[in-house]
């Protein structure tokens, strides 16, 4: 297991053994101007969760998801390897059940981000103001800037093609 996911995992089995609530804002923050909104947005059916899209139902508790990450970016050195706990965290969370495709992404870089977004949240890492979305369906994440985990990541049913990453699914 990877040091960065056995912190991630030690930290979040602190946290469910404690007992520690975590609860979540009402709002979501809006993505970045660089980045395509979905095609259709659809509010969220508590403030917890996000159930159901144009392809059927998901399970999706962003705001915990977002509490997670949160405190596993907090626990990094540099913010690239902030940016890889992210993912990890953002994907592989008990907070994510159907496992949906994560990506992060600096809202300072000229990267773009389309298709079927299932949820889009701001997120501040290391002092860098970021972008997580998570895929419920094909989607693509275009880098026109410096590559690199500092700037963008993704993880879940992806391939890359040059600066192209493209998301097959959730």
């Amino acid at each position: 297991m990877s040091k960065l996911k056995s912190k991630t995992t030690a930290l979040l089995a602190a946290a469910a053994v404690s007992g520690v609530a975590i609860t979540g804002l009402s709002g979501f923050a809006a993505a970045p101007a660089q980045a395509a909104a979905p095609a259709q947005a659809t509010a969220p059916a508590s403030p917890r969760s996000f159930n159901g899209n144009i392809n059927g139902n998901i399970n999706l508790d962003a705001m915990a998801l977002v509490n997670a990450i949160t405190a596993a970016v907090n626990d990094q050195a540099d913010r690239s390897g902030a940016v890889l706990a992210a993912l990890d965290v953002g994907y592989y969370n008990r907070g994510n059940p159907d496992r949906l495709t994560v990506a992060v992404v600096n809202k300072n870089q000229p990267i773009s981000v389309t298709g079927s977004i299932a949820h889009a949240q701001g997120i501040t890492i290391k002092g860098g103001n970021y972008v997580i979305y998570w895929f419920d369906g094909p989607g693509r994440v275009t880098n026109h800037g410096d590559g690199g985990y500092l700037n963008w990541g993704v993880l879940g049913n992806i391939y890359r093609t040059g600066n192209v990453i493209h998301v097959n699914g959730g």
